[in-house]
Parts: structure tokens; C-alpha cells; sequence
């Protein structure tokens, strides 16, 4: 493995003075993984995703070349959960609402294949 990507794969719900939109894919690993994969590979994401996270994100990050053995889907919980409002300038924000949900069970574990990254990026 070249990456490995450890962190947040969301559902965001992002208001701004242009719109509203509810329940997007959102995540710092779920963006830096399909960025990164347009000038690395192969990439790894280590991650958690609960029972609601969209399988069509998931199709999408494997169909770019992300490989997804690091994710952990739990059955039972909802993906962690972002609600934020963006001002004007589009740079700062207010946080409405958190909900750690699967997060809290971040999972414990790298799997073998990650372990020899070139590169580990947090997100």
C-alpha cells in the first residue's frame, strides 16, 4: 500500500447563503482518499461507516482504485453525523450538530496489507 487514510467517512447536513443540503457524503478520509487516487495508488482508507452510508460512495472510492478492506461497516448504528452553516465569505462556519454514532467504535486495528504504507495521512 502507497496511502493509507485513517479517518472520518460522514453524512453532513451543510447550509450555506446559497442552499441547504441534507445528508451528502461527507468525511475528510472519504475526500482525501478520492483526490489522492488521482495521482497515487494504490490507497487504503481505515474508517468506520454505520448502516445509512450511501453503497453507491462506497462504489464510487473502489471504482477509482481505494481499496476499502480497512472499512468497518456496523449493521446496527448510523455513520457519524456533521451539521454545519457556512457564512457569506464561504470560509467560516458554525457547527450545528455532532453525532459521534459509529465513531465512538473507531476501529482498532490497521489490516496487514496497510502496515508497509509509504505514507499515512490523518483525517
Amino acid at each position: 500500500m502507497k496511502l493509507v487514510v485513517a479517518g472520518t467517512m460522514a453524512l453532513d447536513t451543510i447550509e450555506t447563503p446559497f442552499g441547504r443540503a441534507e445528508r451528502i457524503v461527507g468525511g475528510a478520509a472519504t475526500y482525501i482518499a478520492l483526490a489522492a487516487a488521482r495521482y497515487i495508488r494504490p490507497i487504503g482508507i481505515v474508517s468506520i461507516i454505520g448502516n445509512d452510508f450511501p453503497a453507491d460512495m462506497l462504489q464510487a472510492l473502489e471504482q477509482r482504485g481505494v481499496d476499502l478492506q480497512g472499512v468497518v461497516r456496523h449493521l446496527t448504528r448510523p455513520s457519524f453525523f456533521w451539521a454545519g452553516r457556512y457564512h457569506a465569505d464561504m470560509q467560516s462556519r458554525d457547527t450545528l450538530e455532532t453525532q459521534l454514532n459509529v465513531l465512538e467504535e473507531f476501529p482498532e486495528t490497521v489490516p496487514q496489507a496497510y502496515r508497509s504504507a509509504e505514507y499515512l495521512l490523518l483525517g
